[in-house]
């Protein structure tokens, strides 16, 4: 279609320099005026020939015309005058002119072509920025500053049920709890921060109510300037299920297995209190018991009383509220009273305590509860050390943690089980009810620390306990921190 077109072109420019040269050899020269307008038309096919072929159809039809003119001129003008001179003049104008033409046609048609590239290139940039924005699995919505929706992508329009129409509206449509979200985003806006992972609740395609993750990210031109939000939208309704259901799954098995431990720990006393009772019953009947037969069950059965009480006990204080006495403490003497609280015990079962400070704090803890916690971990320490052997206690500041460590040289815990050491009722000893370190860990949490525990069979175990640096210049909030629960 292009070369049909070029080729209708050429036929157009060469007839008209044929006819305008006839027209020239078949005018005489006594009407020479007519022969100044004859002249004048030439510029027609150079102009055109310019336009449609660029600078070489304005220098090649110019030089056609001379080539075609020339020997007129020679025919008429055999003298040269000031008649032939503009003659001359005139052929010289027909090539400054096709050439000029042709240049400025060359120089637009490059600036059109790279227009048209252009062209091409952002449309191409713009469809492939739109595929995959489409492609993401999540709803992405861009908002100007007035929080008016400026584009939604495939995702979006599909977990909402919109189209082109909700163009330019605001999100009252969308999310549940609309005001909120739109004051976050405002904040954004004004701050030029980022709000990430925020949950939220959004309305869903059928009326329904979907758990959203909601990402923002502020959206700046070339120029840094803020022109509005870009929201990035998740839709975590099922997750939220999962999650829901294993918390559910979670809490039977907790119930469960205290109610598990319990039963073990208590049904073991009362089975020793009933064993007495019949043997005492029966005996008394056969009238073939001593007062000294009765004060020993008697005594055993207030043992395994006690034994079941003590349970109980424990569990209460694992799961009792309790009441805070938090204040600014040094950390050292704390440990430096626990230490001769402990020791005495440690000692009769030929377990030394040694205890080291390389930096003291003073942050604010509730003593009682933290004395508690390290006692257990004493205790069980102890405990694991059946042959006697050293616990050595240290404390030391690490950036914003207080770190106390507790390494004994007991039997140590199998790799297997070092994860069921803080559920409560577990325990690898013959004795106890297994609730010490479920406490420990449950107080450390309070404070907003945590336990890391390393430990080798045969070779010992040490627990460090990171407690937040917390004082009451550092942190006015930390009563509010702590959870007593």
């Amino acid at each position: 279609m292009v070369n049909e077109n070029n080729k209708k072109d050429l036929i157009f420019i060469g007839l008209n320099i044929v006819v305008i040269t006839l027209l020239h050899y078949f005018t005489t020269a006594a009407k020479w005026d007519i022969h100044d307008f004859y002249r004048r038309l030439y510029y027609i096919p150079i102009i055109v020939s310019a336009y449609k072929f660029r600078l070489k159809g304005g220098i090649f039809a110019s030089l056609i015309v001379f080539l075609f003119y020339a020997p007129h001129m020679l025919i008429y003008f055999r003298d040269i005058n000031m008649a032939s001179l503009n003659q001359i003049l005139e052929i010289v104008m027909f090539v400054v002119i096709g050439t000029i033409t042709g240049f400025l046609a060359e120089s637009d048609f490059k600036k059109k072509l790279m227009l048209r590239i252009q062209i091409k290139k952002i449309t191409h940039l713009e469809n492939y920025t739109q595929n995959i924005l489409n492609s993401i699995t999540n709803g992405l919505i861009s908002v100007d500053r007035e929080l008016k929706v400026k584009s939604i992508n495939k995702e979006g329009k599909e977990l909402f049920n919109l189209d082109e129409r909700y163009l330019g509206k605001k999100l009252d449509k969308l999310f549940v709890e609309c005001k909120k979200v739109e004051k976050d985003l405002i904040d954004i806006l004004e701050e030029n921060k980022k709000m990430l992972n925020i949950e939220t609740k959004c309305k869903g395609k059928h009326g329904n109510t979907l758990d959203v993750k909601l990402l923002v990210y502020p959206l700046k031109n070339t120029t840094e300037k803020i022109e509005g939000l870009v929201l990035v939208i998740e839709d975590i309704s099922e997750i939220k299920k999962l999650e829901n259901q294993v918390r559910r799954a979670d809490k039977l098995s907790a119930v469960g297995e205290l109610a598990s431990g319990v039963a073990h720990e208590i049904r073991n006393p009362l089975g020793i209190i009933k064993t007495i009772s019949q043997t005492i019953n029966e005996d008394i009947k056969d009238d073939n018991i001593e007062e000294e037969e009765i004060k020993e069950g008697m005594d055993i059965i207030i043992h395994e009383i006690d034994r079941a009480n003590s349970v109980i006990k424990g569990l209460l204080d694992f799961a009792k509220p309790s009441v805070c006495q938090i204040k600014v403490q040094s950390i050292d003497k704390l440990l430096k009273d626990i230490v001769l609280i402990t020791n005495k015990y440690a000692k009769q079962q030929n377990v030394r305590i040694n205890y080291s400070c390389k930096e003291d704090k003073n942050i604010l803890i509730d003593g009682e509860k933290l004395k508690q916690a390290f006692v257990n971990i004493i205790f069980n320490s102890v405990h694991a050390m059946q042959s006697g052997g050293n616990l050595n206690i240290s404390l030391c500041i690490q950036k914003d943690w207080v770190k106390i460590s507790f390494e004994d040289e007991g039997i140590g815990i199998p790799k297997d089980k070092l994860e069921k050491i803080f559920e409560p009722f577990y325990t690898t000893k013959d004795i106890g009810t297994g609730l010490g370190l479920s406490i420990t860990h449950r107080i450390i949490e309070e404070h907003k620390g945590y336990i890391n525990v390393e430990s080798e069979v045969g070779k010992g175990t040490k627990l460090d306990i990171y407690i937040p640096d917390k004082n009451e210049k550092g942190d006015e909030k930390i009563e509010k921190d702590i959870n007593c629960r």
